[in-house]
C-alpha cells in the first residue's frame, strides 16, 4: 500500500471513529457542550486498537474551530460591528460638515474682511455667516452626541466578544479535554511504535547476519572452511548453532527461524560482544555495512 494510500486510509477511519464517538462535533458550536463527553471506557475501547498516525487524524478531526475565528463570525456580534460601525460613519459625517462649515466662513471672512469686521461687531449680521454658524453648530453637537454613542457601541462590541469567546470555550471544554488524552494516547502509542520498530530492525540484522555466516558455511566460501579464518573468528557456540541449522533441511529452516529468533538474535549479539572484545571480524551485517536481504530468500 502506497503512503498515499495509507493517508487515505487513516483519515476515513479517523472520520468514522469521530462519527461513532462524537455525534455533536460538526453540528456548529452549540454541539460542543457537556453532552458530547465521550466516557472514558469506550475512549479506551475505541482508541486501543489504533496506531499513532491513526490518532493523531482523530485529533485532527475532533479538532474545533479557533474561539477568536468563531467570534469573528457570530452573528451577534457581527451585527454589534455593523451597528458600530454606522454610527463611526455618522460621527465621521458630522465632523466633515462641522470643518466644511469652518473651511466656508473662513474662506468668506477672507474675501470681505470689513464685512466680517461687522458681523463680528454686531452692527449688520451676514446671512452667509450666520446659516454656516448655524451648521457649524448643528454638526458640532451631533459629534458630540455620536462620540458618546459611538464609545458605549464599541465597549458594547468587546464585552460581547468577551462573553461569546467564554461561552465557546467553555462549549469547547469537553472536546478540547478529550483531545488532551488522545494526546497522551498518541505519544505513548509513538514511543512504544518507536521501541517496536528498533527491536524488529535488530531482529531482522540479526537474523540475516546468522542466515549469511550460515550460507557461506554451507557452501564452503572464502574464510569459511573448517580452517578458514572468517569461520574461525566466530566464537564456538555461534559455529555449532550454524552448523545445526545447516544439518535441517531446508523447507524446515524458515520455521526454526521464525521460532527461535530471539534466541538467535541474543546468542548472535553475545559472540558479537565476545568477537569485539577479543579484536575479531563483526558479526552482523549491520556492522559489515552490508545489504540487507530476506532470509526466507535462503
Amino acid at each position: 500500500m502506497t503512503e498515499f494510500k495509507q493517508a487515505q486510509t487513516v483519515q476515513v477511519r479517523a472520520a468514522d471513529l469521530v462519527r461513532q464517538v462524537g455525534p455533536g462535533v460538526h453540528t456548529g458550536i452549540t454541539g460542543l457542550g457537556a453532552e458530547w463527553r465521550l466516557p472514558p471506557l469506550e475512549m479506551r475501547e475505541k482508541t486501543d486498537h489504533m496506531t499513532s498516525a491513526e490518532l493523531q487524524a482523530v485529533i485532527a478531526e475532533l479538532r474545533p474551530p479557533d474561539a477568536r475565528d468563531l467570534v469573528e463570525r457570530d452573528h451577534e456580534i457581527l451585527a454589534a460591528r455593523q451597528a458600530c460601525d454606522s454610527l463611526a460613519e455618522q460621527l465621521r459625517q458630522a465632523r466633515v460638515d462641522e470643518a466644511n462649515a469652518s473651511h466656508q466662513m473662513d474662506n468668506w471672512r477672507f474675501a470681505h474682511p470689513f464685512r466680517a469686521i461687522i458681523h463680528d461687531l454686531g452692527l449688520r449680521s451676514s446671512g452667509f455667516l450666520a446659516e454656516y454658524e448655524e451648521i457649524k453648530a448643528i454638526a458640532e453637537t451631533e459629534a458630540l452626541k455620536l462620540a458618546s454613542r459611538v464609545h458605549d457601541a464599541a465597549e458594547h462590541v468587546a464585552n460581547r466578544e468577551n462573553e461569546v469567546e467564554a461561552r465557546i470555550r467553555l462549549e469547547q471544554a469537553p472536546v478540547r479535554e478529550y483531545m488532551t488524552e488522545l494526546e497522551r494516547l498518541k505519544r505513548q502509542k509513538a514511543a512504544r511504535e518507536t521501541a517496536e520498530r528498533w527491536q524488529t530492525q535488530e531482529l531482522d540484522d540479526a537474523l540475516i547476519a546468522f542466515t549469511t555466516h550460515a550460507l557461506k558455511r554451507e557452501m564452503r566460501a572464502y574464510g569459511y572452511g573448517d580452517a578458514g579464518t572468517h569461520w574461525q573468528a566466530l566464537p564456538e557456540s555461534l559455529r555449532i548453532t550454524i552448523d545445526n541449522f545447516n544439518r535441517l533441511p531446508r523447507e524446515a529452516r524458515p520455521a526454526v527461524l521464525e521460532e527461535d529468533a530471539k534466541m538467535l538474535t541474543q546468542e548472535l549479539c553475545l559472540s558479537e560482544e565476545q568477537g569485539q572484545d577479543q579484536g575479531n571480524m563483526p558479526l552482523t551485517m549491520t556492522s559489515q555495512g552490508g545489504r540487507r536481504s530476506n532470509w526466507r530468500d535462503l
